[in-house]
């Protein structure tokens, strides 16, 4: 591959990269494609992308409206029991890898205790958890969450996460429901 070809498929990958993630800056973009912080700088003016300042403040003027990410409920017994589905993907992993951020796993936990609860607004009282493996971007995720106490507004939820048939996280969740979705 000459050259010039090899700044185009960076410049593919350069465009869409910041589009999925207008927060990268330049030296983790530099990381990424194994080039110095002047390729990317210069890759960007060509391309008209903003620098990050810049972007960050047209995010936060006009809002981000990166591709949405939500679980699927495909069967829910409400106050008793649900069943999610989460696929997973790029954009989800920690830079320069394709393993799947903790944080996500737990965003979707946390979005099934609340699913099965039909609570729009939970604060977590508190949460025990356990990641068994790490999810590479790709995998489809599939949650159980089961309501197993209920005392005034307070309700413990077990949420177990398995991708493959493999165990991928388990939480125990104290929830208080401060909003239901019946009440909006």
């Amino acid at each position: 591959m000459n050259r010039e070809s090899i700044k185009k498929q960076r410049h593919v990958l350069l465009a869409e990269k910041i589009r999925q993630n207008p927060f990268l800056k330049d030296e983790e973009l530099a990381k990424d494609f194994s080039v110095s912080v002047a390729t990317i700088r210069f890759d960007r003016a060509e391309l008209g992308i903003s620098e990050y300042r810049e972007r960050v403040k047209m995010m936060a003027k006009d809002g981000y409206n990166a591709e949405k990410i939500s679980p699927e409920v495909i069967d829910i017994n409400p106050m008793h029991d649900a069943v999610s589905v989460l696929e997973t993907k790029e954009i989800m992993t920690w830079s320069g890898t394709d393993i799947v951020k903790g944080q996500e796993i737990f965003a979707f936990a946390e979005n099934t205790a609340m699913n099965v609860l039909g609570a729009k607004v939970t604060l977590i009282k508190v949460a025990n958890v356990k990641y068994f493996t790490n999810v590479k971007a790709g995998e489809k995720l599939i949650a159980r969450s089961e309501v197993k106490r209920v005392k005034d507004n307070e309700y413990i939820v077990w949420v177990k996460i398995k991708s493959n048939m493999n165990d991928v996280f388990r939480g125990k969740f104290m929830l208080e429901v401060s909003e239901n979705i019946s009440e909006k």
